[in-house]
């Protein structure tokens, strides 16, 4: 028998496609009720930041094929407490059966839904809270909440400050990227006085079913939003290839400005100015009048640092498992793409400029955090993001088993 190349070709991709399959365990379970032990149906099970996900049957059971890797695991229904398992798939074994015990917490919850009136003052906060955890991109801007009933809003004004939490799964859907998002908030907190906005939650990524334009579409459009992005960003770094994927990194030192008069200093300069009353006309030269005009000085003044940051200077490599870990800042530049016309003015509201390259600044809070394959970091919450990639949101999410080309 005579093979030919493209016989011999089709032969070795599709034993390369059993070959990954084979790599992936079957992971299985159960979920049951805490206090009956009866099984319960239709329970949501997702793998967070993914499209991997499916649904109990009537027994409770589950099962979903996984490649080696570590997950977390959601487990979530209506009228129970969700619960978040890490697990851990290795090559060499299937890891054991897993047993889910939800608890009830519908009563509780309505006794929360009945105090959070819907006053036109909820509706505004609504609005600011999809503002900020959607975000203000061209792609954010069309993504729709599709059951915001089930928030629990809470703003003080005392403090200024916007929490958010939700009774059930949120549902986003964004029909620019072709996702439907089950959302899983933990936290939502939003310092309106320190324009400081931090979330955690567990997001599940649902493709969208359309016509072949609209998947080319949707490829396309996905493909524009993981480049330059955090977790584009994160799976360069970990393979050290930074500068061939279009990222500069370097420091950014950030001291504070010794020509700005403290904020004590400002307090006393307006105690003293009032208690001179109204009948006083203060000079160029006088001494409040020095103190007070510098109330427009920036604090913080930032300099960068234009010397090539070394890989082994903040990454750190032990087996599989690559570490990230600096003090300070680092500014992050890709020049693969313009920044967004939307980012450009909200940046410089009393200026027009134009579109630079996309940059952003990250630090730190924890002393080290994991770099996983998948583009994700070990925790979330460590890793602080400002400019561009602080102003992306969920809006411009992609799942973490999203690759380019393999769509």
């Amino acid at each position: 028998m005579i093979i030919h190349r493209k016989q011999l070709l089709t032969i070795l991709l599709i034993l390369l496609s059993f070959a990954g399959i084979a790599q992936n365990k079957l992971v299985t379970g159960r979920v049951a009720d805490a206090t009956t032990n009866e099984p319960l149906e239709f329970v949501t099970i997702f793998i967070t930041n993914t499209t991997m996900g499916t649904t109990t049957d009537e027994k409770g059971s589950f099962s979903i094929s996984l490649p080696p890797g570590r997950y977390e695991m959601v487990v979530s229904m209506v009228g129970y407490g969700p619960i978040v398992h890490p697990i851990e798939v290795t090559p060499e074994k299937s890891p054991q059966a897993i047993l889910f015990k939800l608890t009830q917490t519908e009563t509780a919850l309505n006794s929360v839904s009945v105090k959070a009136k819907r006053d036109p003052s909820w509706y505004d906060n609504l609005e600011l809270f999809k503002t900020n955890f959607l975000g203000r991109s061209e792609v954010a801007s069309q993504c729709k909440l599709t059951n915001p009933e089930n928030l629990i809003i809470v703003f003080d004004p005392v403090n200024g400050t916007l929490k958010v939490e939700s009774k059930d799964l949120m549902v986003i859907e964004n029909p620019v990227l072709g996702y439907k998002v089950s959302y899983l908030l933990v936290e939502f907190n939003y310092d309106l006085n320190q324009k400081y906005v931090s979330y955690l939650g567990y997001p599940r990524f649902e493709p969208l079913k359309g016509s072949k334009a609209k998947q080319k579409r949707w490829e396309k459009n996905r493909l524009k939003a993981y480049n330059g992005s955090a977790m584009h960003f994160v799976r360069t770094l970990r393979q050290q290839k930074l500068e061939e994927e279009g990222y500069n990194l370097r420091r950014l030192i950030r001291i504070p400005n010794p020509d700005r008069p403290s904020e004590e200093e400002f307090a006393e300069a307006r105690r003293q100015l009032y208690a001179l009353g109204n009948s006083t006309t203060l000079t160029e030269n006088h001494p409040l009048n020095k103190i007070l005009a510098k109330t427009s000085l920036p604090k913080i003044l930032e300099k960068l640092d234009t010397t090539r940051v070394s890989y082994s200077e903040y990454i750190s490599e032990r087996g599989d498992d690559v570490s990230l870990s600096f003090d300070g800042y680092f500014q992050i530049v890709y020049t693969g793409e313009k920044e967004e016309p939307a980012y450009v003015a909200a940046s410089s509201p009393f200026r027009k400029r134009q579109p630079t390259y996309q940059t952003s600044v990250v630090s730190m809070k924890e002393k080290q955090v994991l770099l996983e394959t998948s583009g994700s970091i070990s925790d979330p919450l460590a890793l602080v993001f400002e400019d561009y990639w602080g102003w992306e949101k969920v809006g411009d999410m992609l799942p973490l088993d999203y690759e380019p080309g393999k769509e």
